[in-house]
C-alpha cells in the first residue's frame, strides 16, 4: 500500500477552489482522495511519523507556507504506483506531492522509476528512514506560476539563467527563509517575491498581449484535468480568446484548437502556443536584424518629412504612400490613440518591414509584438515608439528563454495548437465531427465586454480584418451592435429548432419579463445571445466524441427593472439549452469573482457536460 499526500498552494483564493477544483482534478488523475483539514493531524499518524525525527525533517517541508482556508490537501492510498510523472507535470492546485514507500530497494533506484524525469534537488527530492522511503515532486505548476517574477526582475539572459537557479532551489533549500516585509522597497530578493500569497496569471507566453476577460490558468488546467485526464488527445475552446486553454493545454502535452472570431485574438493564441517552438538563437539575430532596418527606415521617414537629405534606402519603400495612408488612419483612428498619431506611420514602416522576415513563426511573434505597442501607447506609455516596441520585443524574447531553461529541468513535451478565425456557430470547415475530446471554453457574457472597441486600433493599423463592420455584426454579445428589432421579434415568434425560447422555459420567462417592463433592447440581445448559444451548443456536441465532457465557464447579467436588479440567468438557461442539445449534466460549480467587472457581473459559473455514448 503507498500512501499519497497532496498539499495545495497557498495562494488559492477560495474555498471552493480547495473543495471542488482541487478534489476534482485529483479524483480524475489519481483516484479517490480525503480532505486533510490540518497536517500537524497526519504528522503523527503513520507512516508520516517515522520522518519527523531525521536530520531533513518532513514537518520542515510539509508545514512551509501551508495553505489559507479549511483544507490544506489531500490524502489518498493505492495499491500501486501511480503516474507520478503524470502527477506533477499537470496538476494546477496541488503545489506538492509526498509518497510513502516501504521498499527494500535502494532510494536511487526506486526514484529512477517513481520519477524518472524528476531533477534531484531541483523539483524532487527523497527522505529515508529505514525501509520507508518519502518523495516529496514540487509541481511544474508551482515553477511556471512563480517564473511570472523571474520576468519581472530579470533583464538579460545572464539574470534570467541566475534567477532560475534561484527558483529551483527555493522549495528545497529556503524552507527556514524569513522573507522581507511586503512593505520593503529597497532590498527586496527574488525570494521575498516567491513568499507574496498571490496567484500570477500572466506567467511565460500568458503574458505576449493585452487582453480583458482572461481565464485564470489555474482554474484552466484544473478543468482540462477533471473532463479529460488521459495524456494525450485534442482539446477545443471554441471561443478562444486570447488563448489561455491553447497554452496551458500546449504545456500539458495536450494537442488543441482553438476558434475564434476575432483575428487579433487568433493571432494571440497562436503566437502564444507556436512561439514555444522557435529557436531562441535564431529568434535573437532576426530580432537584431529586424531592428537595424528599423532604425534606419525611422531615420530616413523622419528626414523626408522635414526636408532633409535622407540615407542610402536599403528598403523599397515610398514614404509618400506612407504619409498618404498614415493621414487617413489619423481621422479614423481619432480618440483611439489619446492624441498620439504620430505613431501611425511608425507602425505602418514596421509592418511593411516584416515582410522581410523568412521564419513565419518569427514573423507573427514580431507582429503580435507591434499590437502589443500599439496597445500600450494608446493607453498609457510617454515613450518614444521606438523604445516601447524594442522593451516589448526583448520582454517577451526573455520570456521565451526563461521557458527554454525551465524546460531544461520540468522536460514538457508540447502539444500541438492551431487556432483558426472562424465562427463558433459553424466550425465544420475546420473541426470535424467527434474528433474533440474535451472542451473548456468561456462565452462572452452577452453584453459584458466590448471585445473589438478593445482591439480596434490594432485591427485598423495592422490591416487584420477586411471588414470591422462584418466582424462587430458577427461577434457573439457586441455590446454595441444594433440589431434589427422587426427581425428579432419575427424569430421570437416563430416556433422551430433554432429558437432557444422553445427549449428553455428560464429564457422565454426572462425575455418576456424584459419585454413587458419596456426593456426591448435588454429582452433582444439577451433573446439574441441564447439564439447564438443555441447554434455553438449544437455545433460543439457535434465535434465532441462520444462519451466527451466540456467545461462552459459562464457569468450572469444583471438589468434595472422598475427600479429593481434583474439577474439574467445565463448558465440556467445555457444548461436548459444544452439538455435539448442533447447533452447531459455533470457537474455545476458556482464561484464568486472578487473583483468586479464590466456587465455587472458578480459570479461565474462552471457548467460541466458529457455527450452521452
Amino acid at each position: 500500500m503507498y500512501c499519497w499526500y497532496f498539499k495545495l498552494f497557498n495562494n488559492i483564493k477560495s474555498e471552493h477552489e480547495a473543495k471542488d477544483l482541487a478534489r476534482l482534478e485529483l479524483e480524475s488523475l489519481f483516484g479517490n482522495v480525503e480532505p486533510i483539514f490540518n497536517f500537524a493531524d497526519k504528522l503523527y499518524e503513520e507512516p508520516l511519523c517515522r520522518f519527523m525525527n531525521l536530520t531533513e525533517r518532513v514537518q520542515d517541508y510539509i508545514i512551509h507556507e501551508l495553505p489559507y482556508g479549511k483544507i490544506q490537501g489531500y490524502f489518498g492510498k493505492s495499491d500501486s504506483i501511480k503516474d507520478f510523472t503524470n502527477l506533477v507535470k499537470r496538476l494546477a492546485y496541488t503545489r506538492e506531492i509526498y509518497l510513502i514507500v516501504n521498499s527494500e530497494k535502494s532510494s536511487e533506484e526506486l526514484a529512477k522509476f517513481i520519477f524518472p524525469e524528476g531533477a534531484v534537488g531541483k523539483n524532487f527530492h527523497y527522505f529515508r528512514s529505514g525501509n520507508y522511503i518519502c518523495f516529496r515532486a514540487i509541481t511544474n505548476q508551482y515553477f511556471l506560476e512563480k517564473s511570472e517574477y523571474i520576468s519581472k526582475l530579470s533583464r538579460d539572459e545572464q539574470e534570467v539563467e541566475r534567477n532560475v537557479e534561484i527558483l529551483f532551489s527555493y522549495l528545497i533549500k529556503e524552507r527556514y527563509r524569513i522573507p522581507a516585509s511586503s512593505t520593503l522597497n529597497i532590498g527586496k530578493r527574488l525570494q521575498d517575491y516567491f513568499a507574496i500569497r498571490e496567484e500570477p496569471s500572466l506567467y511565460l507566453t500568458h503574458y505576449f498581449h493585452p487582453y480583458k476577460g482572461k481565464f485564470h490558468p489555474k482554474m484552466v488546467r484544473a478543468l482540462v484535468n477533471y473532463i479529460y485526464p488521459h495524456s494525450q488527445g485534442l482539446m477545443l475552446d471554441n471561443f478562444a480568446g486570447s488563448g489561455t486553454l491553447l497554452v496551458e493545454a500546449t504545456l500539458m502535452g495536450l494537442d488543441s484548437k482553438g476558434i475564434e472570431i476575432n483575428p487579433l485574438s487568433v493571432l494571440m493564441s497562436n503566437v502564444k502556443c507556436k512561439s514555444f517552438l522557435i529557436d531562441i538563437s535564431l529568434l535573437k539575430e532576426e530580432i537584431n536584424n529586424y531592428f537595424e532596418k528599423l532604425k534606419d527606415s525611422l531615420l530616413n521617414f523622419q528626414s523626408l518629412r522635414k526636408g532633409q537629405l535622407t540615407f542610402c534606402q536599403k528598403n523599397n519603400f515610398d514614404f509618400n504612400k506612407i504619409k498618404e495612408k498614415s493621414t487617413a488612419l489619423s481621422k479614423r483612428l481619432k480618440n483611439c490613440l489619446m492624441n498620439k498619431d504620430e505613431i501611425i506611420p511608425q507602425v505602418l514602416i514596421s509592418k511593411e518591414l516584416l515582410s522581410e522576415v523568412k521564419d513565419e513563426l518569427i514573423k507573427d511573434f514580431l507582429l503580435l509584438a507591434l499590437s502589443g505597442t500599439i496597445s500600450d501607447i494608446a493607453r498609457r506609455t510617454g515613450d518614444e515608439f521606438l523604445n516601447v516596441f524594442q522593451n516589448r520585443v526583448k520582454d517577451l524574447y526573455l520570456r521565451l528563454f526563461l521557458f527554454k531553461k525551465l524546460n531544461e529541468v520540468l522536460k514538457i513535451n508540447l502539444g500541438h495548437s492551431q487556432t483558426y478565425v472562424c465562427d463558433a456557430r459553424s466550425m465544420e470547415n475546420f473541426v470535424g465531427t467527434g474528433e474533440i475530446d474535451g472542451i473548456v471554453n468561456s462565452p462572452p457574457y452577452s453584453v459584458a465586454l466590448d471585445y473589438i472597441k478593445n482591439d480596434f486600433p490594432q485591427l485598423v493599423l495592422l490591416e487584420l480584418t477586411e471588414s470591422l463592420e462584418k466582424l462587430n455584426e458577427d461577434m457573439i454579445g457586441n455590446p454595441r451592435m444594433n440589431y434589427d428589432k422587426g427581425v428579432l421579434f419575427n424569430q421570437i415568434k416563430k416556433e422551430n429548432e433554432n429558437n432557444p425560447l422553445d427549449i428553455s422555459k428560464t429564457a422565454r420567462e426572462i425575455v418576456n419579463i424584459l419585454l413587458a417592463n419596456g426593456k426591448n433592447q435588454a429582452g433582444l440581445r439577451s433573446f439574441k445571445f441564447f439564439t447564438d448559444m443555441l447554434q455553438s451548443l449544437k455545433e460543439m456536441h457535434r465535434v465532441m466524441k462520444k462519451g466527451a465532457k466540456c467545461a462552459i465557464v459562464i457569468g450572469n447579467n444583471h438589468f434595472i427593472v422598475n427600479n429593481n436588479s434583474i439577474e439574467v440567468p445565463n448558465d440556467k438557461v445555457i444548461l436548459e439549452l444544452a439538455r435539448g442539445v442533447g447533452f447531459v449534466e455533470c457537474k455545476f460549480i458556482g464561484r464568486e469573482l472578487q473583483k468586479s467587472s464590466e456587465g455587472n457581473i458578480r459570479e461565474e459559473s462552471i457548467i460541466i457536460l458529457q455527450k452521452e455514448n
